[in-house]
């Protein structure tokens, strides 16, 4: 196997080149290296043997070279927290440089070509359990673009012969994801506020059960042409999330309740406002989304077709993820939290 994984550099994609040099495969990220998380997994990747071509899927060169003579790719490079970014932005990456990467990819005759793309584009709040074939919701221009995308990879195994699987992971977290640091921070001080009631339900994945979807995904012929949802062993509220980083981290302390309804208001204005002045906002729908949303999936087709099936549980996911992050130095131990409390 030559496998390319777009978007390497990032949290998931770096444990996806990861797994596949542990397989012995030769390995090519695509990917940025400007935050200080991405130059950090480039230097775990290049350690690992895997070669490291740092750059966007917006360079249609760049996209050919990392393409040349790979038999799998794994594309999951994507413009996703940009909050003060224009919808061009989002259009320029999310499919324009999808559509480059398929292009390369059908001349190449890449053999397995697995899209990731998200359980954003059913809505955030979904009453009942969703499956592949439940209704689309769209609610951002990130959410829109991973449609269109999911149309331009189907319309290139139609057309051109590519053989493609679709996959829309959950809510995934694990080492080296930089999203829910903050919330493990600010529970272990006590100063994590809770917008709501944390009643939402959340379907959480951990990254390691990700990683042997998109394994199998490239094994199982079963999979081709599929669209297949990826999610944990069962949801939790975001008040049961809380609480299971309470637990690992040791901490009994609350911090602020406040209202939901009146920050997803002053979320919007704020992010319409920095978009007009092209800043980045401090706040924004997306990151609201967090306390809004409210979703539960069924895995029953992965576990049909990739012959897969999540098998971390949330505490020990938990557990597995704070040990990285003070492994790490992200997040202070617990001694070094007594010491300066």
């Amino acid at each position: 196997m030559k496998l390319l994984v777009t978007g390497g550099t990032g949290f998931i994609g770096s444990h996806l080149a990861e797994e596949g040099r542990r397989r012995g495969a030769e390995v090519t990220v695509l990917g940025l290296t400007d935050r200080p998380e991405e130059q950090a997994n480039t230097r775990l990747l290049s350690g690992l043997g895997a070669e490291v071509l740092s750059g966007s899927i917006t360079d249609a060169d760049l996209c050919r070279r990392a393409v040349r003579g790979a038999t799998h790719v794994f594309h999951l490079a994507v413009a996703m927290r940009e909050g003060g970014k224009s919808d061009e932005f989002f259009e320029s990456v999310n499919l324009d440089g999808t559509r480059r990467l398929l292009e390369a990819a059908a001349e190449e005759g890449v053999q397995r070509f697995v899209y990731c793309s998200t359980i954003g584009i059913y809505g955030h709040r979904a009453p009942g359990v969703t499956r592949e074939d439940s209704p689309l919701a769209p609610g951002n221009i990130y959410e829109r673009t991973k449609v269109s995308a999911e149309r331009q990879v189907r319309e290139f195994a139609a057309g051109r012969g590519l053989p493609s699987v679709i996959l829309r992971p959950a809510d995934v977290y694990g080492p080296r994801d930089r999203r829910l640091l903050k919330l493990f921070k600010g529970v272990s001080r006590g100063r994590f506020p809770l917008f709501g009631p944390g009643a939402g339900r959340r379907h959480m994945i951990y990254v390691d059960d990700v990683v042997s979807g998109f394994f199998q995904a490239c094994e199982r012929a079963e999979a081709l042409g599929e669209a297949v949802i990826l999610a944990g062993p069962r949801p939790c509220t975001l008040r049961e999330l809380i609480q299971a980083v309470q637990e690992a981290t040791g901490s009994s302390r609350y911090g602020l309740r406040l209202p939901l309804m009146p920050m997803l208001a002053v979320s919007g204005i704020v992010e319409d406002v920095s978009r007009a002045l092209k800043v980045d906002p401090p706040i924004y729908r997306r990151r609201m989304d967090f306390f809004w949303s409210d979703s539960e999936f069924d895995t029953s087709r992965a576990r049909r077709v990739l012959n897969w099936e999540p098998r971390v549980e949330l505490r020990e996911g938990i557990r597995r993820t704070l040990e990285d992050y003070r492994r790490s130095g992200l997040l202070a131990s617990e001694t070094q939290e007594v010491v300066s409390g």
